[in-house]
Formats: structure tokens, C-alpha cells, sequence
């Protein structure tokens, strides 16, 4: 899987789930939702369409960070994991506040797709970790989703109305914003570990190279 696809994926994926939780919250019944579906099926529509809304959707979703709200400290945790790798070869040699200089921002980040790009068995290995990356943020849009349409089915419960509708989706979607995120966590330690096995194959094979790259990030230091 491509870089660019896996974003194409990752902004139309929260697009649809999305457009799929407004069409829920607007019926009242679920005989309303099944004779919307037979409607929706009869439609001559083109699907260019849809994906149109889908990625003006997905596009807002993005624009206001939705997703950073649960992805950034997830993403964190497998950053500091390749930062704290990079660096155990050569730790003992290094003071603390050369340590603390080499994990901040992203500096260590770049020596690791340094190699991953130009380690032809690294960048086999980066199309798996893409692939997980992007059931992982999938798991992130839906519990985010899901989690923020069973509080809008609350919403009507409280103030519109008490439906056997609006409560068996309220109750659906915590479910399903419960599942996926321990899916969630589940996909994090798989990407982590995917990226151990990268981080095995650079501190082994590379790691004159890796220490040559540590030592001038220390030597552009300002």
C-alpha cells in the first residue's frame, strides 16, 4: 500500500463513516431507516457522487483535527518507541542532555524513514505497517464516531424523544464506540511491534550508519 493511498483512505474512510451516522440520526424508526435503505438502493446516482461528499466530509473531519484527539498520544507512544530504540545502541555514551535534544521533535523520526526508504527489505516491511496504520486510524474514526452519535441518540432521547429507536442506537453505537476502541489498542501494539521489526533490521544491519547519523544530529546542535 502506497503512501497515498493510505491518505485517500484516511480521508474518505471518516467521510462515509460519517454521512452513514447522519442518515441514522434523522430517521425516527427503524422501519424509516429500511425504507430509506430500499430508496438509497434505487437511486441512478453516479458513485463519483458520493465519494465527492464522502471527501468534502472526510476534508472538514481533517481540517479541525478530529481524529488528533485520540490519535497524537497513540502515536506518541510509537514514536517515543522508535526514538528510545534508535538511540539504546549508544546510550551509555551519551549525557542526558544530549538524549533529551535527540528525542525532541522530530529529528530521530527522520533518520528512521532515512533508512526505511533506502533498505529495500525495510520498505517491504513499510507497506505492513501502512496497512496496520490504517486499520488503526480507522478504529480511531469509529470510536471517535460512534462514540459522538450515541450522545446525539441520547440528545433526542432527552429532548425529542423517547423512541425504542433512538434508545436501541444510542445503545448500538456505545457498543460499537467501546469494540473499536480496544480494537484500538490492539492495533497499537501491532504497530509497534511492526516497527520493532524495522527497528531490528536498521540497529543490526545499520548501525555504523545509525551511530554517523546520531553523531551529526549532535553536531548540528545549536
Amino acid at each position: 500500500m502506497s503512501q497515498t493511498t493510505l491518505n485517500n483512505l484516511r480521508l474518505i474512510t471518516p467521510g462515509i463513516l460519517i454521512l452513514i451516522l447522519i442518515v441514522l440520526i434523522v430517521q425516527h424508526s427503524f422501519a424509516e431507516l429500511a425504507e430509506f435503505g430500499k430508496s438509497f438502493l434505487s437511486l441512478q446516482l453516479k458513485d463519483s457522487v458520493f465519494i465527492i461528499i464522502c471527501l468534502v466530509i472526510g476534508a472538514v473531519y481533517y481540517i479541525f483535527n478530529i481524529r488528533n484527539l485520540l490519535y497524537n498520544p497513540y502515536l506518541k507512544r510509537v514514536q517515543n518507541n522508535i526514538k528510545d530504540t534508535l538511540i539504546s545502541p549508544f546510550k551509555i555514551g551519551l549525557k542526558k542532555r544530549q538524549i533529551d535534544y535527540l528525542k525532541e521533535g522530530r529529528k530521530l523520526m527522520h533518520v528512521f524513514y532515512y533508512f526505511v526508504d533506502n533498505d529495500k527489505s525495510l520498505t517491504e516491511k513499510a507497506n505492513r505497517v501502512r496497512f496496520n496504520g490504517l486499520i488503526w486510524t480507522d478504529t480511531i474514526d469509529v470510536t471517535i464516531i460512534a462514540c459522538a452519535g450515541s450522545i446525539l441518540f441520547c440528545s433526542k432521547l432527552l429532548i425529542m424523544e423517547c423512541s425504542p429507536y433512538n434508545f436501541s442506537m444510542a445503545l448500538i453505537l456505545l457498543v460499537i464506540a467501546l469494540t473499536s476502541f480496544g480494537l484500538m489498542q490492539l492495533t497499537t501494539k501491532k504497530h509497534i511491534s511492526l516497527s520493532d521489526e524495522q527497528l531490528e533490521v536498521i540497529c543490526q544491519s545499520h548501525k555504523a550508519e545509525l551511530h554517523q547519523k546520531i553523531n551529526e544530529l549532535l553536531q548540528n546542535r545549536t
